[in-house]
């Protein structure tokens, strides 16, 4: 696909860098998958009476490298997709290549958008926003990875041009589509 044909974001929403100064509305995004019972989706859980900080500070970690990272650990930015009342929607993470097993499952790309605000378009504005930036990291196709139920995501990958490469049972033991979009 043609670099200019990704769909352009007609959509007044940005994606930032997390910043400690939105602690309280991070803990609160991350609460509203607990109380969904989506909490399996996350991997920042708050402790009890933590400070909001804290989460971000190990967000930040998790993507630019922490001590005793695992060998297999890639380099991966994360960015939160923000209304333009400042309102944290969802939230991206690009991986900036492949390990083998990121390409068995999960991709150069993560989403999530928080389950009050699902349905609205935020997934399609906010992948076509990440895909620009891994174009400006310097990648030129990304793996995007779901589960062949979750039909919502797929359309969001399909919208933002990928095309389907293969199904099968990743060795995480979940049968997952790959999809991959060029930039």
């Amino acid at each position: 696909m043609d670099a200019m044909m990704i769909p352009a974001t007609p959509c007044s929403m940005r994606l930032v860098v997390p910043v400690p100064e939105m602690g309280e509305a991070y803990r609160a995004f991350l609460q509203e998958f607990v109380a969904a019972g989506e909490e399996g989706l996350l991997h920042n859980l708050p402790e009890e009476n933590e400070d909001p900080a804290e989460c971000i500070r190990r967000l930040k970690e998790h993507t630019e490298g922490y001590a005793d990272k695992p060998d297999d650990w890639v380099e991966c930015s994360a960015f939160w997709l923000l209304s333009d009342k400042q309102a944290l929607l969802g939230e991206i993470h690009i991986r900036h290549r492949l390990s083998p097993a990121l390409e068995d499952y999960g991709g150069h790309i993560g989403y999530m958008v928080r389950p009050s605000q699902r349905g609205k378009g935020h997934a399609t504005c906010m992948l076509a926003m990440a895909l620009t930036k891994a174009r400006a990291m310097g990648l030129r196709r990304v793996l995007v990875t779901c589960e062949p139920g979750n039909i919502a995501s797929a359309r969001v990958v399909l919208k933002n041009g990928g095309r389907l490469a293969s199904e099968s049972v990743a060795r995480v033991g979940r049968l997952t589509s790959r999809y991959w979009i060029d930039l």
